[in-house]
């Protein structure tokens, strides 16, 4: 468990970086089109030997005050997705502490899961920030090794527009899960 904590740490440290030219490091599609969006490739990093990540945005939109944001992370290892999951509500219920607005939920079918959760950034009193993560967590065999695949949606709002996208959460959620198993990427690595 340690482990995933450290890899998801090592995640977050990585996507508070500055935008840098984005080396593709496995195919996943680019653009990855996500009900009714297309995403480009943005950013990357391989935080660690066996951990590589890319982010993607819609045409307009900078990582550093984007609306809408689609990544693919893929960790080489034999873990399962469950423990991906339960290390990342170990953090949301652990953020709880200081963000009133953190929740989520999970839904697992045969092995795959899917953990939405909202968090919020505020100061003086007023919400400034609040995103909604749709993950979707599987295993699969890539090059003939063990890993895990994230890919997970991320949608903001700032401002005024805070209570109008919580509001209209619920209304997307089904496109937001049926368009993420529909999906079905499947990241290709250059073979060595």
């Amino acid at each position: 468990m340690k482990v995933v904590v450290s890899i998801i740490i090592s995640l977050l440290s990585c996507l508070s970086l500055s935008a840098q030219s984005a080396t593709e490091y496995f195919n996943a599609g680019n653009p990855i089109k996500y009900c009714g969006t297309k995403y480009y490739l943005a950013w990357s990093a391989q935080p660690q030997e066996n951990y590589f990540v890319q982010e993607y945005l819609p045409k307009g939109e900078s990582l550093d005050h984007y609306n809408q944001m689609f990544t693919v992370s893929v960790i080489f290892w034999d873990r399962t997705p469950l423990e991906a999951v339960q290390a990342k509500i170990s953090e949301l219920e652990e953020r709880k502490n200081t963000d009133p607005i953190t929740n989520y939920m999970v839904a697992e079918n045969n092995g795959e899961y899917i953990l939405e959760f909202i968090v919020g950034d505020s100061s003086d009193g007023k919400m400034n920030t609040v995103e909604v993560d749709v993950h979707y967590y599987r295993q699969m065999t890539i090059n003939g090794r063990n890993a895990s695949v994230l890919c997970f949606y991320s949608s903001r709002a700032y401002g005024d527009d805070i209570l109008p996208f919580i509001q209209s959460i619920q209304e997307k959620r089904n496109a937001w899960y049926e368009g993420m198993t529909n999906l079905k990427i499947t990241p290709k690595f250059p073979k060595r």
